[in-house]
């Protein structure tokens, strides 16, 4: 088989129903066939959102981590600020609003960074995520239902915590470590670089 051939779509769906839908997603139950063998269920969440992610960087080279108690996973996280969108709205627009939203933070200076999967065999969803410089404050609104704590450490410091897992959101984690890794390589604008060195 050629390199071609495994990147086409192996997948015929021959029967979909949406079982359930809220807001935010709907549970999906189709009937699929991969390369002609015989059908079988195969259950997914598609988004009707999907998520931004930001990390932002101030002018001493610290970066902000937002806290706050997660329903789902009942327990308290850090995480760096992000939120949701509509599918097909525009992602930095997105990023700007929740930036500003959950921190009061508003940068002039972006960099989109990553687009990720959070769980590709279960959902369709994803996160983009953003570095975010030259900033300045405004003032925070973060919705209703955010019991939000800011806080406020050094680019390295951020690093450690994402590769010891105390950073909750995977995107989050996986964009602290792209700007490190590029960084290392070289590949970042020197307004960013000479921030995090």
């Amino acid at each position: 088989m050629s390199s071609r051939d495994r990147k086409s779509n192996p997948w015929t769906v021959l029967r979909s129903e949406v079982k359930f839908e809220s807001q935010h997603f709907r549970v999906r139950e189709d009937v699929v066939s991969f390369r002609g063998a015989a059908g079988r269920s195969y259950s997914s969440v598609r988004m009707n959102s999907y998520g931004v992610c930001v990390a932002p960087v101030g002018g001493d080279g610290c970066v902000t981590l937002v806290g706050q108690y997660r329903y789902v996973l009942d327990r308290y996280t850090w995480e760096l600020p992000g939120g949701a969108m509509r599918v097909g709205s525009n992602p930095l627009d997105a990023a700007q609003a929740e930036l500003s939203e959950e921190t009061g933070l508003i940068a002039d200076q972006w960099l989109k960074m990553i687009d990720g999967a959070t769980s590709i065999g279960m959902s369709d969803e994803i996160v983009q995520g953003y570095v975010a410089w030259d900033i300045g404050q405004g003032r925070s609104n973060p919705d209703p239902e955010e019991e939000l704590a800011l806080r406020r450490l050094p680019f390295g410091e951020a690093v450690e915590m994402a590769l010891r897992g105390e950073i909750s959101h995977l995107i989050g984690a996986a964009l602290l470590l792209a700007i490190d890794a590029r960084l290392r390589q070289g590949k970042l604008p020197e307004s960013l670089a000479g921030l995090l060195r």
